[in-house]
């Protein structure tokens, strides 16, 4: 059989990495990531869809973030069969727009997949998007492993489900009510995201210190791909190592580790 150079790079990639039948993939990041060419981007989605799916099998499942929290300072309506998701990502959107894909219903922080035991993880998930019964959570429920399309601070948004399970001094549960499509008529739907308080005296690093932690406890594994690299852990790998890391310190987070929670309200 003869493959094309993409689909070679990304068979070998994928080959490379212990994923076990009837698992889910959790992939996140940026395909760009990798120094593709314009020409070259649906044909990696679409390899890299199908040996995805060659690994985990008939009954295994891969889920990507389709997230919408450009919603929250707009009047557009969240339509999950519609809505384009926001800076989740290339494959994020190939994925949603598969026509065999599934999309939870939670406004903000929604998720797309395809796969036998995706709709499980997706359907009637709860109104907090980082609380008990969110995807996040649900996907410790399965042998889910987690796929980063390159640097993993852009991407690791389980940060904030385990933000939210230990406690974060700069970080608060928000109360939104968001315009939603419901069959054929419009209605405002509750939901409870994890936000930031706004101050100008806190500054983040991005997760580049979390995402330092997390390499030196031996996370990843790494695969070269082009000129970037595929992270690769199991999901309750990441969950777990996410714990140890905000139980030693609940500021990492921020520049100023010393900073305390009342700063914030003096602008």
């Amino acid at each position: 059989m003869k493959f094309n150079k993409i689909e070679l790079e990304v068979k070998n990639a994928l080959s490379s990495l212990p994923i076990k039948k009837r698992g889910i993939l959790y992939i996140a990041g940026n395909i760009f990531n990798f120094g593709l060419k314009k020409n070259e981007v649906h044909l990696f989605c679409n390899n890299l869809l199908n040996y995805a799916q060659k690994k985990i099998g008939s009954s295994g499942g891969i889920v990507v973030p389709t997230a919408t929290l450009n919603l929250i300072k707009s009047k557009k309506i969240f339509d999950k069969k519609k809505t384009q998701s926001f800076t989740m990502g290339v494959f994020s959107e190939f994925i949603r727009k598969h026509k065999k894909s599934s999309r939870s219903d939670h406004p903000l922080w929604s998720f797309s997949g395809i796969g036998k035991n995706v709709k499980k993880v997706l359907h009637k998930v709860s109104y907090s998007a980082y609380g008990e019964e969110s995807v996040f959570e649900r996907l410790l429920n399965y042998k889910t492993y987690f796929i980063c399309l390159g640097e993993p601070n852009t991407a690791i948004g389980m940060i904030h489900y385990v933000e939210n399970l230990i406690g974060v001094p700069y970080r608060y549960n928000k109360e939104f009510y968001i315009k939603v499509k419901s069959k054929n008529r419009t209605i405002f739907k509750y939901t409870l995201l994890g936000v930031r308080f706004k101050s100008k005296n806190m500054i983040g690093d991005g997760n580049k210190e979390i995402t330092n932690q997390l390499k030196k406890m031996g996370t990843f594994k790494c695969v070269r791909l082009r000129k970037g690299v595929i992270y690769f852990c199991e999901y309750k790998k990441i969950i777990k190592n996410l714990k140890i890391i905000f139980r030693k310190n609940p500021r990492i987070w921020l520049k100023n580790k010393n900073q305390k929670q009342q700063t914030y309200y003096k602008d």
